[in-house]
């Protein structure tokens, strides 16, 4: 494995190359010197103003150490009326300050629209990511002043982790209210993927004209992912939309899945800080917004059997299940170009791959999108 760099790094800084050794060691079962180093860790403080790669690092830190000392689930993500409010206000200002989320919902949007709206009554979406449900205000919102008629059906599939039932509430409210507003027929409902076996969907999604499946990389576990291919080709969906966040690399050995998840997290608070986030402002979006993000995908990786054996390749698992590949369209990049110009910095690019679309930090890839026909 290639070693980090780390400029910014003092000389007697060894945060970083601590942090990978103990995910090797973790890599090769050794949990126990694994759990050593990083204990050596725990008194270690980020200092002020510290670079993106050590605010990195010690996030990555944390959340190994975390993943290693409790075999047990975590807590719900937002467990409290409170934390759910806490990850809201971090999620809008993070949408406001960061392109990736627009970048990643209109793309999506867009590949739904290209594919289903015509000479069809009612769009139908299987989300196995909602967070808070605005890419689909973003397809009302075409859907009513384009596709005029056209219904939209959301169903949510969730876990106990995931979402506090509040959260639920507030994404069915907010997205009832913008259809009303907008006059688009709309539904929602939220499935618990704990609880529900997944073949009780195939009557939910009974009966409807065009079925869109949201499957960001990383959003099942790599196990499952076959099994879920082969529901969503039951289900009769027409499309597969999939938002990789440049962290979810289940195909790569564990080490090297946790090393190209903080260089992903590297990129993306390096772009923050270029865009001058206010420091209280970072600071809550990185505690409410971008460490739990980390911590799902350390435990997800970390777990006995998870994510750190060698899987087959996101797009070389969909392409054996018998999914092709679908170009973005070139309204989906100009939409995305027309993002990026509006931004109060350049450093974000663009890139057209095999189809997919993806974002850039400079140098660091950021995001990308593709879709599939089933």
């Amino acid at each position: 494995m290639p070693p980090f760099p780390n400029p910014k790094l003092t000389a007697d800084d060894n945060t970083v190359e601590q942090l990978v050794q103990a995910a090797k060691l973790t890599e090769a079962g050794d949990v126990l010197a694994a759990r050593h180093i990083l204990a050596r860790l725990i008194n270690h403080r980020l200092p002020a103003a510290a670079p993106p790669l050590l605010r990195s690092a010690f996030y990555f830190k944390d959340a190994l150490r975390r993943a290693l000392s409790s075999p047990s689930p975590p807590p719900p993500a937002a467990s409290t009326p409170l934390d759910v409010l806490l990850k809201l206000t971090a999620y809008k200002a993070f949408s406001d300050l960061s392109p990736l989320l627009h970048f990643a919902h209109f793309t999506c949007v867009q590949a739904v629209l290209d594919e289903l709206s015509a000479a069809c009554s009612c769009i139908h979406v299987l989300d196995f990511d909602i967070g808070v449900g605005e890419q689909w205000a973003s397809l009302m919102h075409d859907l009513a002043h384009r596709h005029a008629g056209v219904a939209l059906k959301v169903t949510a599939l969730v876990t106990t982790s995931s979402h506090h039932p509040l959260e639920l509430q507030l994404i069915h409210d907010t997205l009832s209210t913008f259809a009303a507003d907008l006059a688009v027929p709309f539904r929602f409902a939220a499935f618990n993927l704990d609880a529900t076996d997944l073949t009780t969907l195939l009557a939910v999604a009974a009966g409807t004209d065009a079925i869109a499946v949201h499957l960001p990389v990383g959003s099942v576990h790599a196990t499952a992912v076959p099994s879920v291919l082969h529901l969503v080709r039951r289900l009769g969906a027409k499309l597969v939309v999939s938002v990789d966040r440049g962290c979810d690399r289940g195909e790569l050995p564990f080490a090297a899945h946790l090393l190209q998840a903080l260089r992903s997290t590297v990129s993306l608070l390096e772009s923050l800080d270029a865009m001058g986030t206010d420091s209280d402002v970072a600071a809550k979006i990185e505690r409410f917004w971008v460490q739990p993000k980390i911590e799902e995908c350390v435990r997800a990786a970390a777990a006995p059997g998870g994510d750190k054996t060698t899987t087959a390749a996101w797009r070389a698992t969909l392409a054996s299940a018998g999914f092709v590949p679908v170009q973005v369209s070139s309204l989906a990049e100009a939409q995305a170009e027309s993002l990026l110009k509006k931004l109060p910095v350049r450093g974000f690019r663009l890139e057209r791959r095999g189809g997919s679309l993806f974002l850039h930090w400079q140098r660091g890839e950021l995001a990308s999108v593709s879709a599939w026909r089933c």
